[in-house]
């Protein structure tokens, strides 16, 4: 299987044939591909507080969030855990910030009331963005959009950090 059964959107293991394509074509034609990875904040104090079904139940909706903000040509994955990838295929990083932004924005809207409780929940997201660099090692460019990520998490969360080379 290629999808995640929880969010419905595609899994890691997918990422990554898909990544591989993605990057060839980005060789092959010099054409621009970008990457995002954002991961919820606080995830485990919100699952902690609420149980692991209320933490699924945001998992399902950041899936659902994140979709339609994309063209058809890009591409959303759960990561593992907490933490979702897009492969954003002929856009360069400027571009793929912008995306990055619209996303947290959106995930930021989002109000859970999880069950038991009376108070609607906010949900915010980290996210890190990179570009590819022609002939780069896949790992190398994943490692950079991660390390963006963690900026974005030391610098207080809800934010976009990007590292471009």
């Amino acid at each position: 299987s290629i999808t995640d059964g929880l969010t419905k959107l595609y899994n890691s293991r997918h990422f990554y044939n898909q990544l591989r394509g993605e990057i060839d074509r980005s060789n092959r034609y010099d054409h621009p591909l970008s990457l995002l990875i954002l991961d919820i904040d606080h995830f485990k104090v919100f699952n902690d507080s609420f149980g692991h079904l209320e933490g699924d139940k945001v998992l399902i909706r950041i899936g659902q969030v994140i979709k339609p903000l994309l063209r058809k040509m890009d591409s959303a994955y759960r990561y593992g855990g907490e933490e979702f990838t897009v492969i954003l295929p002929e856009t360069d990083g400027k571009e793929a910030q912008t995306v990055a932004q619209r996303i947290r924005k959106a995930v930021k809207k989002e109000k859970f009331t999880p069950k038991g409780s009376s108070t609607p929940e906010s949900i915010t997201i980290s996210l890190g963005v990179t570009a590819y660099n022609p002939k780069e090692d896949i790992s190398a460019f994943i490692q950079r959009a991660d390390k963006a990520l963690y900026g974005s998490k030391e610098d207080g969360r809800d934010q976009v950090s990007a590292i471009f080379i």
